[in-house]
């Protein structure tokens, strides 16, 4: 069995940004903890976690850029 300290680390400007904003942050880098580049296999768990992903990242973007 492998243990590694797994640390999360967010921006602080996500303070600026709308809950639902930063809950896609969090589970984005969730799952991260799953699969660690952004391919194809990591954007199926993101959509079936939180299908609305791409919505809430244009609306962060907006928010945060």
């Amino acid at each position: 069995m492998i243990i590694m300290n797994l640390i999360i680390t967010l921006n602080t400007e996500l303070v600026k940004a709308p809950i639902h904003c930063v809950d896609y942050v969090i589970v984005h880098e969730l799952c991260h903890l799953i699969y660690s580049h952004h391919d194809t296999r990591f954007y199926q768990l993101l959509n079936k976690i939180l299908p609305d992903w791409e919505k809430r990242k244009k609306r962060l973007e907006r928010v945060i850029i």
